[in-house]
């Protein structure tokens, strides 16, 4: 368990996917309840889907469902479109943070975080973008425009990439690992999470609220 505890999530997915998937089942089955539910932790998502066990996004939002007593949440209990950061933020939070995610959705609060954290990043990219340009000025606007949209484009991805700890939990991006989006919930009329690897339509597949039952 120790060495498992070790790797890093590629390391076990390489490693879990060469155990033929019978004898996998028969060890979780073998096991203690309190060491079952400690590999199962363990195992890359995945590999736990397609053995028939809960997504985390199945997980997480069942526990809080069930904390706040509700059943499926309503499209505008996801708080809209929260701006360009913002909807960044929202995005990492259901991939990387779902317990979080679904508790802001049931308490009706993820809208404002969402944008609150876009205003937050926006005004970090403009400081720092006027940081950059006193170290590195633009050319002039009025004789050389196109280098002068150039110059400030290319300062602003720089802010912008800056900026990721503030949206993606101190990571950037490249740091994040495998999101938890094997199995999202509660997918229709949202659109699809960036982390989110599949089509707008794989995306609404997902989640069928007229379900009794929402996976």
């Amino acid at each position: 368990m120790q060495q498992l505890e070790d790797m890093n999530e590629l390391d076990r997915l390489y490693l879990f996917e060469d155990v033929p998937e019978e004898d996998l089942k028969a060890h979780l089955e073998s096991l203690p309840e309190d060491e079952r539910v400690a590999l199962l932790a363990l195992i890359p998502e995945e590999i736990r889907c397609n053995m028939g066990y809960p997504s985390d996004q199945q997980n997480a939002f069942l526990e809080v469902s069930e904390r706040f007593d509700k059943l499926w949440p309503k499209l505008e209990d996801f708080g809209g479109f929260s701006g360009r950061y913002g909807q960044k933020y929202k995005d990492w939070l259901e991939a990387y943070c779902p317990e979080e995610f679904w508790e802001l959705v049931f308490k009706k609060e993820l809208g404002a975080v969402c944008r609150a954290k876009n205003e937050e990043v926006a005004n970090f990219i403009d400081d720092t973008v006027k940081a950059l340009l006193v170290k590195n000025p633009a050319p002039d606007q009025n004789t050389h425009f196109l280098e002068h949209v150039g110059h400030m484009n290319a300062l602003k991805a720089q802010a912008e990439e800056m900026a990721e700890p503030l949206m993606f939990g101190g990571c950037q991006r490249g740091e994040l690992g495998i999101p938890k989006l094997e199995r999202p919930v509660a997918t229709r009329g949202r659109g699809k999470n960036m982390f989110f690897n599949g089509t707008q339509e794989d995306w609404e597949d997902c989640g069928k609220p007229d379900a009794i039952i929402p996976f």
